[in-house]
């Protein structure tokens, strides 16, 4: 076994290289239908595109040495269905061996993909549903239509009873923001209406200065009460509405990554793109930070590389300051970028509300 070495000044550190990445996010298109006022789209700088299917292809034929790949999620900040090769891709996924999970807005679902996806084993769709009516919903996905979007999960649903099968299981995802935070505890009902197997809450995370104040966390009380569904709903997933001590990324300890359209490895969804946000109300530029491109290296080089691995390790032993609660954030100059911080990492996890388990994904 190879071993990186880690000098902190005080001791060397031998981290042993293993290619034991267990989840990738893919990133199948960061383009989409839709234009909600809680989009990222509203605030980055990159292109916009499609990962073309031999990128695709390329990936599964690095994945080969990848002995404990067990997931494949289609995500990132882009509808997948977007991209014209999605079902193929499912298809050649699930074939490979994998369990493979998607997140979609739910407006591609006609019975036809429904049925595809449901011939192609998918093990979990979730769908994103920020209301518990159509008021509420349409008020955050501008153009969109909470009657079709649930109308499309009833026919999956009805598809799967015909053809015999739990697959794919359903998930909805629902943004909690200061617009729709009312409409959560009529969610109890539309789970059990849509037959939904899990419901993720996640906070919103702020893209443009016109929603900064859309945030319910972080003050001396609790707005949204997330207890309400706790009992009552299948939750997988709640978000935290103040700040605590503890940290934990959930990509590192869930040995994940990320890949985006163009075949860049990132850590995770942060690091997928260069975007300005707004962590309690401070303006942040994020630049995008890969370890490395699946088309000029393989997945399980870009893994094992020393500067990931030690990235990975300062991470989950929480080698890098908290921003967030620093009091002299404000006037911070470091603490404006994620490209470096006050400890000397290069990027930072300073300001991460995924490491707050603040924001949450599937």
């Amino acid at each position: 076994m190879y071993y990186h070495r880690i000098h902190t000044g005080e001791e060397i550190i031998l981290l042993p290289v293993v290619a034991d990445i267990r989840k990738v996010y893919i990133e199948a298109s960061s383009r989409c239908n839709f234009s909600c006022i809680t989009c990222i789209r509203h605030s980055w700088e990159d292109s916009q595109g499609h990962m073309s299917w031999n990128t695709f292809v390329k990936f599964l034929n690095d994945a080969r040495e990848l002995p404990n790949l067990s997931t494949i999620h289609f995500g990132g900040f882009g509808e997948p269905f977007t991209n014209p090769d999605i079902l193929n891709m499912i298809q050649a996924s699930k074939q490979a061996g994998y369990q493979v999970e998607m997140i979609t807005n739910g407006s591609f679902l006609s019975a036809k993909t429904s049925e595809q996806l449901v011939n192609a084993g998918l093990d979990w769709l979730y769908v994103s549903l920020d209301g518990s009516d159509a008021a509420s919903f349409e008020q955050i996905r501008p153009g969109s239509s909470f009657e079709r979007i649930t109308a499309n999960i009833n026919e999956l649903q009805r598809i799967k009873r015909q053809k015999g099968t739990m697959l794919p299981r359903l998930g909805v995802e629902f943004v909690v923001a200061r617009a729709n935070h009312t409409k959560l505890s009529g969610m109890r009902q539309i789970i059990r209406a849509l037959q939904v197997d899990q419901l993720l809450i996640t906070n919103v995370l702020p893209y443009h200065s016109s929603i900064k104040d859309e945030i319910l966390y972080g003050g001396a009380t609790e707005t949204a009460d997330l207890s309400l569904l706790t009992m009552t709903t299948p939750l997988k997933a709640a978000p935290n509405m103040k700040l605590y001590t503890e940290r934990a990324c959930k990509f590192i300890n869930d040995k994940a990554a990320t890949i985006t359209w163009r075949g860049e490895v990132s850590p995770c969804y942060a690091f997928m793109h260069s975007y300005t946000c707004y962590i309690l109300g401070r303006e942040k530029k994020m630049q995008a930070h890969s370890f490395g491109n699946i088309l000029e290296k393989s997945v399980k080089e870009i893994w094992t590389d020393e500067a990931y691995v030690s990235f990975r390790w300062a991470v989950r032993n929480n080698r890098f300051p908290s921003c967030i609660d620093c009091r002299q954030a404000d006037g911070c100059v470091m603490a404006q970028t994620n490209e470096g911080d006050c400890w000397g990492n290069q990027p930072s996890c300073g300001d991460c509300l995924w490491a707050r388990n603040i924001i949450v994904c599937p």
